[in-house]
């Protein structure tokens, strides 16, 4: 835990180093929310076809899916949130335009309904 998930348009370039991005990522999760590194799992995806307002295909998106345990307070959220959306933003740098939108969202999932093996290997950190 948690998942994280970057799901982004095909109009922008696939950029070369997706894994600085996703270690940054892991270490603000660490360090904010004292979440383990191992438990940290990222994987991208690009989006094609897509349609962004009037069809424009310059128009292009970025969305972070973040799913973890329920259980951490707002301020961890809202505090991960915006350190996720800003580590996107420094990332596609060299992309960001009134034509570029990134979006970040947080959901929880249920310990109830969420199982994982090996036994053991799950927990809030």
């Amino acid at each position: 835990m948690p998942h994280i998930i970057l799901e982004y348009s095909s109009s922008l370039p696939e950029l070369p180093d997706i894994r600085a991005l996703f270690d940054g990522i892991h270490q603000g999760f660490n360090r904010i929310g004292g979440i383990s590194l191992d438990n940290c799992k990222s994987r991208a995806r690009v989006a094609e076809p897509f349609y962004i307002g009037d069809g424009d295909p310059d128009n292009a998106f970025i969305h972070l899916g973040i799913e973890f345990v329920r259980g951490r307070s707002d301020e961890v959220r809202q505090a991960l949130g915006r350190e996720c959306l800003d580590s996107l933003g420094r990332y596609y740098h060299l992309h960001l335009s009134d034509r570029l939108q990134i979006t970040v969202q947080i959901e929880d999932i249920a310990l109830d309904f969420y199982f994982k093996d090996p036994a053991g290997t799950l927990n809030y950190q």
